[in-house]
């Protein structure tokens, strides 16, 4: 894996996390194809970039969606 790829991958994850939902680390794998390496890689991606807002749930997993900034 390299950065390329990394950001290849971090693109592919912002584009379905783009539908104003939450998502879980299973349904982002079974919508991208890719491992759940390649996810968590992508996430740090995006996370560094202030891009994604990660929720704990009550059964101890995370959940995914965009940081929406509005500019007035």
């Amino acid at each position: 894996m390299n950065k390329k790829s990394i950001g290849t991958n971090a693109g592919m994850i912002w584009n379905l996390l783009n539908n104003n939902q939450k998502w879980n680390i299973d349904q982002l794998q079974d919508a991208s194809g890719l491992s759940e390496k390649e996810i968590y890689t992508a996430i740090g991606w995006l996370a560094r970039e202030n891009k994604i807002e990660i929720d704990n749930t009550v059964k101890g997993k995370e959940d995914f969606y965009l940081v929406i900034e509005y500019y007035f």
